[in-house]
């Protein structure tokens, strides 16, 4: 979130929409590097999750909003911080994102290399991929390098985005990073239940959690990986 919040830019008086807030932790970012004037909307449609990212992050610069950010437009940049993958088709979402923009703003984003079909490279520890949680959580005697829980969100390559981007009169600007995974935080990746729900149809969030936590605590603490991400920021 840092580096997504360091590409978008954010000088005095610029008004910002973080969407698909969550827990807060892209607009926390933001308001680390956000000047004089600055503001903040955190969009969250989830009740649970605003509750959750409104009581996590209290500023007078941030207004946590339920629906139609519309309404509070033009912003000057917007930000999708780990999110943008589930709002397809993606060319109605450039185009919407589009059209909440002021002439010259931008819209920043992040999205897991692997999705590119661009694979993480390896760690360290017993299990370098981080593979073994999943296919555990599949079948307690899966294979050792299944597929990735997360594999079903495959979407066009980079130039594929550029172009839907740049049908919607923004012009991209690609960058990546990556980031050092560790297998405490893929369990909690995992616990996002668009991505086990398909492993574990039969359980309720809670149960995928308490699931998650105690396969996970049969595996090798220090294992971690590399994981790629691939962001744009998309000028208006």
């Amino acid at each position: 979130m840092r580096e997504l919040a360091a590409r978008a830019a954010l000088p005095g008086g610029v008004r910002v929409l973080d969407v698909g807030a969550g827990l807060g932790h892209t607009t926390e970012a933001a308001l680390a590097l956000l000047q004089e004037g600055g503001s903040i909307h955190a969009f969250e449609p989830s009740d649970a999750m605003r509750a959750l990212g409104s009581a996590r992050v209290r500023d007078p610069r941030v207004t946590w909003i339920a629906a139609e950010p519309e309404h509070h437009a033009p912003f000057d940049r917007i930000l999708v911080g780990a999110a943008i993958w589930l709002m397809t088709p993606l060319g109605d979402t450039f185009r919407r994102l589009s059209s909440l923009l002021a002439p010259g703003g931008s819209v920043s984003f992040t999205i897991p290399s692997l999705y590119l079909l661009e694979p993480d490279e390896p760690g360290g520890g017993d299990d370098p991929g981080l593979h073994q949680l999943a296919a555990r959580l599949a079948t307690p005697a899966g294979p050792a390098t299944p597929e990735p829980a997360d594999a079903a969100f495959v979407l066009p390559d980079a130039a594929g985005l550029e172009a839907l981007m740049q049908a919607c009169g923004l012009r991209p600007e690609r960058w990546s990073f990556r980031h050092r995974l560790t297998q405490a935080e893929y369990a909690d990746w995992l616990k996002l239940p668009v991505l086990t729900e398909r492993l574990l149809p039969d359980l309720s969030a809670a149960e995928r959690a308490a699931r998650i936590d105690a396969v996970s605590s049969t595996l090798d603490a220090n294992s971690w990986k590399w994981e790629g991400w691939t962001g744009w920021t998309a000028w208006k």
